[in-house]
């Protein structure tokens, strides 16, 4: 069955695309509910560089994993009918750097049976992502992707659909465009009940006993997360929920992803994990982080403080050394150029440290291939890598899931944008699992880490549109 597109004008050119994207949507959850309990997928860039939104709902195709003991099974589902399918022996090495290998080599084998026997445009989007594989054993599905029956590419000009005809969908109306409205959130969060997980004095003495064991070495670094969850009175769509925590300018990523009626994951990452256009790929590691004010003069004391912190420029510059090394194995080493460092993004509740790191893969190598390369930065798991990971699993006290994984889109001629999932939450009936975590080094003031992950849960725990009850 071939692909239909059509294409109408964007009449909310004055709405930021992120809004569009949200209230485009809302209206597909109302209008092919069947479909949105496939798969609802949203996901905004915003950034001097590139603006668009990405909404689609429905799974059309999908590209689905297995994990069971030291076997990784890959298909590609058409609907309800299997049409490629692959199983990879797992080796017991790095748990991401053997499944992006072998996602690697099924994407190759199903991409020219998807244009040339489906006829799919090399342009089409594959929205998903994949989980933090911080307890690998408990991982049952690492990774999904998920070609939409019904896309919609939003730019400040236009509003571009792709579907696939269904019993709920025979065409695309100019009318699912002009219906989105404003989408401004209002007071719709009533909070009743507010857990953290763990408590503030586990928390601490969990860091106070890793502390102990790290070096004074600058590479040494581990980044431990933390939950604060909350029970609504009432529950609220995924899409309100985002438009809640975005409430205020995000100069990033926005998201949310459902897959068949589990949890859905909502996010406003201000982190580029990597982009890529053709061969040439952007990362941009945030690592070093200081509290925000809406206060000009308290933003710029708060700026000085990170720029003059020693324990903040360590952290920043470990993990960008390390995104640096990572990609040599990957790009072409003369292109590999850092193009700005210790640059700060003020994100209002935080701000960060960022560099932008540019390079060209070199012939043969595509998306899979570099996230095998470079995931997990440093940014959220540490250094040095499997050491980091035996810290983690014996300090940290929740299950990650999607958090610090990533979610975006590649496209079958393999271009990609995926955004490190953090500032994210995670939403289960009336139930909202709020996450962040920190980097801790030999020089960590313990309670400080706290207040920092405290700080970037802002978003989602303390606005004007939140009520606790």
């Amino acid at each position: 069955m071939a692909m239909k597109e059509v294409t109408f004008k964007n009449p909310h050119a004055e709405m930021p695309i992120s809004a569009v994207g949200a209230a485009i949507a809302q209206v597909f959850e109302a209008r092919y509910p069947e479909s949105a309990k496939e798969f609802l997928g949203l996901f905004s860039i915003a950034s001097s560089e590139d603006t668009l939104s990405i909404v689609g709902v429905g799974s059309e195709f999908h590209v689905e994993s297995a994990k069971k003991g030291h076997t990784l099974q890959l298909r590609l589902r058409h609907r309800d009918v299997v049409e490629r399918e692959a199983s990879y022996q797992l080796q017991g090495g790095d748990h991401h750097d053997e499944m992006f290998q072998h996602v690697a080599t099924f994407i190759d084998e199903i991409r020219p049976f998807l244009t040339l026997h489906h006829r799919l445009p090399p342009s089409t989007f594959l929205l998903g992502g994949w989980r933090c594989g911080i307890h690998p054993e408990n991982i049952d599905e690492p990774l999904v992707f998920t070609i939409p029956r019904i896309t919609c590419r939003i730019t400040a000009e236009e509003c571009h659909f792709s579907f696939f005809e269904s019993e709920e969908c025979n065409s695309i109306e100019n009318d699912i465009v002009t219906l989105s409205g404003d989408l401004s959130p209002k007071i719709g969060l009533m909070v009743a009940r507010r857990q953290e997980i763990p408590e503030c004095r586990e928390y601490i003495d969990a860091l106070v006993d890793l502390i102990d064991e790290l070096s004074q070495e600058a590479t040494d670094k581990v980044v431990i997360c933390r939950e604060v969850r909350l029970f609504l009175r009432e529950k609220i769509s995924p899409v309100q929920l985002l438009r809640i925590a975005a409430a205020k300018k995000n100069p990033r990523y926005e998201y949310v992803f459902r897959w068949f009626g589990a949890d859905a994951w909502i996010g406003i990452s201000p982190e580029m994990l990597v982009k890529k256009e053709r061969d040439r790929i952007v990362v941009e590691p945030l690592a070093g982080t200081r509290k925000g004010s809406n206060d000009k003069e308290k933003s710029v004391r708060y700026r000085e403080e990170l720029l003059s912190d020693d324990k903040e420029i360590e952290e920043h510059e470990t993990a960008a050394r390390m995104f640096y090394d990572h990609l040599s194995a990957v790009c072409l080493p003369e292109s590999i150029e850092q193009v700005e460092s210790l640059n700060v993004i003020d994100l209002g509740y935080v701000q960060h440290l960022k560099n932008t790191i540019t390079g060209r893969l070199q012939p043969g190598k595509g998306v899979f291939r570099l996230l095998a390369a470079i995931y997990p930065p440093a940014t959220i798991w540490g250094k040095p890598i499997s050491l980091s990971g035996k810290r983690i699993r014996k300090h940290e006290r929740i299950e990650r899931g999607f958090f610090t994984g990533g979610f975006g889109f590649f496209t079958l001629d393999d271009n990609a944008n995926f955004a490190l999932a953090i500032r994210t939450a995670r939403m289960s009936g009336d139930e909202v699992r709020v996450y962040a975590g920190s980097g801790i080094v030999k020089k960590s003031d313990p309670y400080r880490e706290w207040r920092e992950t405290s700080n970037k849960m802002q978003p989602f725990l303390n606005n004007e549109f939140i009520v606790y009850q």
